[in-house]
């Protein structure tokens, strides 16, 4: 007799192979995703933390202009933007203030009094006033930025009623970035071109130096062919490093140090055309089979297999 073929039962045959795989990542492909994971957690979790210290919109309490009573320049942003490590500066701009009224700001966090006047009312050496003379501005400026400082800062002023001025701190971290993969193979006489990019808001990423392991490169050194050139945009900082030809002893760890900024690395091999075939072969990520998903495979075909006879 001609066996009979159920076809809803070869679509499920089909669907099976299609859905169990034969090889599953190695894993170390398995333990990059989950520091990729981690990674994606934690502005999630930083946003989370921003929503319970921001609570509700920033009010602004500007009094009253063309009055006898002091109140804030519309000029004044509500935002400001700083790096780690360096200063941020939150400006206050008070136009007809009185001798006797006192301009004061107040970290909104634990309603800490830093500042009445051009006095410090805090133990934290990195916060002061700075009131040039002859102006209407009083800057609350803050030296060597931790992600500690950011949130709302309020500059208050004593008149009847007060009038406050709340002022939202970001902290961001500037960090390098080479493009490219992590390792790559340079041909051995070609040049080693390596580009690396600091996004930022600050004004100036400091020097951006580059490194060869734990050593600093010598663009003037005996051995030449050593350059770099330096772009810069209000948003951007890029540095492009050339070194040619590349030689064998320029195989390392390269590494793109800004001052001010966390540095990137890369690790480079200067090759021969053979070699470079044969590493790369060598270097493939590993594929193993994994037990749990061949054996349900073989399980539900061993099941399905009666009903296709």
């Amino acid at each position: 007799m001609t066996p009979t073929h159920h076809p809803r039962t070869w679509d499920l045959l089909l669907l099976l192979l299609l859905l169990c795989p034969a090889h599953a990542p190695g894993k170390e492909r398995e333990e990059e995703l989950e520091v990729l994971l981690e990674d994606v957690e934690e502005p999630e979790a930083m946003l989370e933390d921003d929503d319970e210290e921001g609570g509700d919109p920033l009010e602004i309490t500007w009094g009253r202009p063309n009055t006898n009573t002091a109140y804030f320049d519309d000029d004044s942003p509500s935002n400001v933007t700083a790096i780690v490590g360096l200063k941020a500066s939150l400006p206050c701009g008070v136009l007809n203030l009185a001798k006797k009224d006192q301009v004061s700001w107040i970290r909104q966090r634990d309603l800490h009094i830093l500042t009445v006047g051009v006095s410090t009312y805090t133990s934290d050496d990195r916060f002061k006033v700075r009131h040039p003379a002859e102006s209407n501005q009083w800057f609350l400026e803050i030296s060597s930025v931790t992600f500690r400082d950011a949130g709302v800062y309020e500059c208050q002023v004593s008149t009847s009623p007060k009038i406050s001025l709340p002022v939202l701190l970001a902290v961001e971290v500037q960090k390098a970035r080479i493009e490219g993969p992590a390792e790559v193979y340079i041909q051995n006489g070609s040049t080693i071109r390596l580009t690396c990019r600091v996004n930022t808001h600050a004004d100036n990423v400091g020097a951006v130096v580059w490194f060869r392991d734990a050593h600093r490169l010598d663009y003037d050194s005996p051995r030449g062919g050593v350059s770099v050139e330096i772009e810069k945009t209000p948003s951007r900082t890029t540095s492009k490093l050339f070194i040619t030809p590349a030689l064998k002893a320029d195989s390392g760890n390269y590494t793109c140090g800004p001052e001010f900024a966390e540095a990137a690395s890369v690790l480079v091999h200067v090759v021969n055309g053979e070699e470079s075939a044969a590493v790369q072969k060598a270097r493939c990520p590993a594929v193993y089979s994994d037990p749990r998903v061949l054996g349900g495979c073989v399980l539900l075909l061993l099941l399905l297999w009666p009903h296709c006879r």
